[in-house]
């Protein structure tokens, strides 16, 4: 009841802004819920601008359009929530002899230019409707060493794991 309390107080006076710290901690899951869909009303139907401090980075990714990952104060990384889905969601990962080769490969033979180079090893191929068989039949075909090849997915935490160079206290 007290976090309902404090939300309430803070949009009592109709503010274009609203600084939340930890909006949801202590709610039950019928409250998450109901504070979900307020902060999404008051965002989409009354125009506010929304600033969400949390460490549930699973409730974040239902609410935010942005995100920023701050970490012992610095800002790491600042990104439109659908862009980060789309960058970090789904891909393929490949594990093989040379990323340069397998991306001029990509490039010509594929005429894909949707991945990213990880280092000289690691390869992510963000176009899941290409065929891994074909793909890795062109490595090898090539001279490339493919190591592994499979499919991953990446939600917010991994992404904030990856950013901040942490794995967590444990």
């Amino acid at each position: 009841m007290k976090q309902r309390l404090a939300i309430a107080l803070a949009i009592m006076h109709d503010p274009e802004l609203l600084i939340l710290d930890e909006p949801i901690n202590g709610l039950d899951p019928i409250g998450i819920a109901e504070v979900r869909v307020l902060l999404r009303k008051l965002c989409e139907k009354e125009g506010k601008t929304i600033l969400i401090s949390s460490h549930i980075l699973s409730e974040i990714s239902l609410l935010a359009d942005d995100i920023g990952i701050i970490d012992h104060g610095v800002l790491m990384g600042e990104d439109n929530l659908m862009e980060l889905e789309q960058r970090n969601g789904k891909y393929i990962h490949f594990i093989l002899s040379d990323t340069e080769q397998a991306a001029r490969i990509l490039e010509c033979n594929f005429h894909e230019k949707r991945f990213s180079i990880q280092d000289d090893h690691n390869l992510r191929l963000y176009n899941l409707n290409l065929s891994v068989g074909k793909i890795v039949t062109a490595f090898v075909e090539n001279g490339l060493e493919v190591s592994e090849a499979h499919t991953c997915e990446e939600i917010l935490e991994d992404y904030f794991k990856r950013i901040t160079g942490g794995e967590g206290i444990a």
